[in-house]
């Protein structure tokens, strides 16, 4: 029996198809929602409340994001938009911009926050690692913080979420993410 032999240009669209299918096996969901129980050192003490955060994927590589803290003496809105883009088939890198609005009892002011990081699968379709560094201007002065976050897949779009905070803005919270997204890491598991 005879083999069939592909030609110089077969093997190079399998090698191509090859390489780009784990890219779209572990693709990162950019279209979610989430919410949980959050905490925010005002420098005195710690207040407890509740964080909600969006984001829904408009073009491939773009997303609108939005986050509401609120723990009763505090209020944070952040609007804005996530430029993302993998580097490996388990990396993704972001750089996103938002408009921010705060609200600490009798004062309020708004501002803009610029922030950029990584999104890594550390165990494909199970365990997500979110490194970030983040950057607020508002009230007159600008606080950098280091943010890392990681997500526990509990069900098929199902994460379960950790974040922790640190540098001018402390905080740490605990929630559930809502993959809303059909990326075929989803429907691994």
């Amino acid at each position: 029996m005879r083999m069939p032999v592909l030609s110089h240009r077969g093997l190079i669209a399998a090698a191509a198809t090859a390489m780009l299918l784990p890219a779209v096996c572990l693709a990162h969901d950019y279209t979610y929602l989430e919410g949980g129980y959050v905490s925010v050192d005002n420098g005195s003490n710690d207040d407890g409340g509740y964080n909600l955060g969006a984001s829904l994927n408009v073009l491939p590589n773009l997303a609108v994001i939005g986050e509401w803290t609120d723990t009763g003496p505090f209020e944070q809105l952040s609007a804005g938009g996530l430029f993302h883009t993998p580097l490996t088939n388990t990396v993704d890198i972001n750089l996103g911009a938002t408009f921010e609005h705060a609200d600490a009892g009798a004062v309020d002011d708004t501002g803009y926050g610029l922030r950029g990081g990584m999104r890594r699968w550390a165990v494909p379709g199970k365990f997500e690692l979110i490194p970030e560094v983040r950057y607020v201007d508002v009230f007159n002065s600008d606080a950098t913080s280091l943010r890392a976050t990681g997500l526990v897949r509990v069900a098929r779009q199902l994460d379960l979420e950790g974040m922790v905070q640190s540098g001018d803005d402390d905080r740490f919270g605990v929630g559930l993410r809502y993959n809303f997204g059909d990326s075929a890491s989803n429907r691994r598991s």
